[in-house]
């Protein structure tokens, strides 16, 4: 996953394990999209790369299995440590390889440029600040007719508990910049619409947009609350203290928005419900 904050990326050590024992929606998420689009994927027999691959379980257990059995994909992440897992615990795939890399950075390094059939990524590209940059650059990491295919999140209720908290006086001296908390589309009237023409002004030729409700259930109730806080840095500056009391108040303001029921065995099941974004574009060749 990745955050940039004052267009710097972050040192933080994410906890690679904390985030795969939270990221069962992720990866449930990630395996339907990959399943949508299954008929093109199967067919990709040369090099991809997946943005956001956090610690690249969903990149090796459900993206490679999807391709050619001849492509290659290499797994990127702003997260040093998220990389560092990665290339520790798949070090033995060989068509598998894992760097460090800021989607919205302004200096693609070279290497990059036209280098990729296939671009994927998944629940990632929320988290940028300019989404602008972010699509402009993989459109440079396509080949001529090369492909994308990505997956964020637009709205989710966890985003207006996060917002809320970081402008509470207690929380708000540690975070450097509030306004880089501001998740790209979230306030779009139309956001399929602003994508679509967005991915059209960079040259991509838009072959699928959608705008779509997702719903997930689970019994763990603090399941997706764990892989969020796994990514905010900004409690790392706080006294251990105000860090528990932020957690809480965070972790007791997302429960009220999330619906609460139970089965037939009396099992507490909580239903998330929020909006995504699914796009799959080509880069246009004149």
């Amino acid at each position: 996953m990745m955050i940039t904050i004052n267009n710097d990326i972050i040192k933080r050590p994410y906890n690679p394990l904390m985030y795969i024992t939270s990221n069962r929606s992720q990866r449930e998420k990630a395996f339907a999209i990959i399943d949508e689009f299954n008929e093109y994927l199967k067919n990709i027999s040369g090099k991809c790369i997946d943005i956001g691959c956090g610690p690249g379980d969903v990149t090796k257990d459900i993206i490679l299995p999807a391709l050619d059995p001849n492509a290659v994909v290499i797994g990127t992440d702003i997260s040093e440590s998220m990389i560092d897992y990665a290339k520790k615990r798949y070090t033995k795939e060989k068509r598998l390889e894992f760097e460090v890399l800021d989607i919205q950075t302004k200096n693609l390094p070279t290497k990059y440029v036209s280098e990729f059939d296939l671009v994927l990524s998944f629940h990632t590209l929320h988290w940028c600040n300019d989404i602008k940059q972010a699509f402009e650059n993989i459109y440079h990491m396509l080949r001529p007719n090369g492909t994308m295919l990505v997956f964020f999140v637009v709205s989710h209720n966890i985003f207006n508990v996060l917002e809320n908290l970081i402008y509470d006086i207690r929380f708000a001296p540690y975070i450097k910049d509030v306004n880089k908390y501001t998740w790209p589309l979230r306030n779009s009237i139309n956001p399929r619409k602003q994508l679509k023409e967005l991915l059209q002004t960079l040259g991509f030729t838009v072959i699928h947009c959608s705008h779509r409700d997702i719903f997930h259930q689970d019994s763990d109730l603090n399941g997706f609350f764990s892989s969020i806080i796994a990514f905010l840095d900004f409690i790392d500056h706080m006294p251990c203290d105000r860090k528990e009391e932020f957690k809480k108040e965070f972790a007791d303001k997302f429960a009220e928005s999330q619906i609460i029921y139970k089965q037939k065995n009396n099992q507490k099941m909580a239903l998330d419900v929020y909006r995504v974004l699914i796009a799959f574009a080509k880069k246009h060749v004149t």
